[in-house]
């Protein structure tokens, strides 16, 4: 498979002991990641999606007698959360839709919560409910995951000696009243302004109490 996002793609056959290797077109599984030739993270979005309704089906089947929230909770949160959560630090999605497709796994499970617990909302306002729960959204939980890992570099909590140099600590050449600890270079699509690094240092450079995480 070739990765790209070049519209003409250069084809070079390979050979292993003068047999040639099949070219894998579309997609391919590695590490529990759905990886398109194109780098679009939506095929694994889709993926981890129909992944995580299998567990939720098994949940809401194990559920349908239980009165208690905690218990609610906990079997969502061991069985599906993980899966919507694994590696988000790579595939946050950056589209609405594409957002919108997990936030319905986790609004599934919440409107059957609240019928279950008898939790009064209005149709299709599902905030009530987990208020009710004490669980934040995904989005909030992927920026939180994001920081965490970026001051885990940072702080050499993780030890990844090609990432670490591709973080810009923005250092002003004259007194800016800008507070930004990062230099985030004009990306010119949407795309590459959310590469995950790239990502990462503008949520960090929004948020003011990223420099607590450090430990210098």
């Amino acid at each position: 498979m070739t990765f790209t996002r070049s519209r003409s793609l250069i084809m070079s056959p390979y050979f292993i002991n003068s047999i040639a290797i099949t070219r894998t077109m579309d997609y391919v599984v590695d590490l529990g990641f759905k990886l398109s030739c194109n780098l679009d993270p939506t095929a694994h979005i889709e993926y981890v999606c129909c992944k995580a309704l299998k567990p939720l089906g098994l949940v809401i089947r194990l559920v349908k007698d239980f009165r208690l929230e905690s218990s609610l909770k906990t079997l969502f949160c061991a069985l599906v959360r993980p899966i919507l959560e694994y590696g988000t630090v790579i595939w946050d999605p950056h589209t609405a839709d594409n957002a919108r497709q997990i936030v319905r796994v986790q609004r599934r499970f919440l409107c059957y919560a609240g019928h279950i617990l008898k939790i009064p909302r209005a149709p299709h306002n599902y905030t009530p409910v987990a208020i009710h729960l004490g669980m934040a959204s995904l989005a909030e939980r992927r920026r939180v995951a994001g920081l965490k890992f970026l001051a885990g570099l940072l702080n050499n909590n993780i030890d990844s000696p090609v990432l670490l140099p591709q973080i810009s600590i923005r250092v002003p050449s004259r007194p800016s009243r800008s507070k930004a600890l990062f230099y985030v270079p004009h990306a010119t699509t949407n795309y590459m302004a959310n590469v995950s690094l790239r990502r990462l240092m503008s949520s960090a450079n929004q948020e003011p109490s990223f420099e607590e995480l450090l430990n210098f």
